[in-house]
């Protein structure tokens, strides 16, 4: 029922933006950003039974907290990253978009960097 509601929202919004795309654009690609904003809100919860499925399965297996978090901090902003560079790119700006994506995956690697180095480390011990 929730993805009926989303395509439902999606199409309405694309109806609009493109209507409004000969005589106002400005006004159209604030539809379409408005739209994506709007389809994000509905899938928040969700989501949010998603990762406290996985926060509960994850402590079950024993993987420790730090590294849960690290995995869906750096998934957040991949996901984040994704939706504001289309958001650029459905605007036309491209360069913008190549940007976001660009700061997406330095912000990733910073958020991965704990874990890369703990695993250095361990194997570093082995040798």
């Amino acid at each position: 029922m929730e993805m009926g509601r989303i395509i439902a929202l999606g199409l309405v919004g694309t109806v609009f933006a493109v209507l409004l795309k000969k005589e106002n654009p400005q006004i159209a690609m604030l539809v379409a950003a408005v739209t994506g904003i709007l389809i994000f809100g509905l899938i928040c919860v969700p989501l949010g039974n998603l990762v406290a499925l996985l926060r509960e399965t994850a402590e079950k297996a024993g993987v420790g907290s730090g590294y849960f978090a690290v995995v869906l901090k750096v998934i957040g902003i991949a996901y984040l990253t994704q939706f504001g560079a289309q958001l650029c790119a459905d605007a036309g700006e491209g360069a913008v978009a190549a940007k976001i994506e660009l700061a997406g995956k330095i912000l990733m690697m910073t958020a991965a960097a704990p874990v890369l180095t703990g695993l250095l480390e361990l194997v570093m011990g082995l040798v």
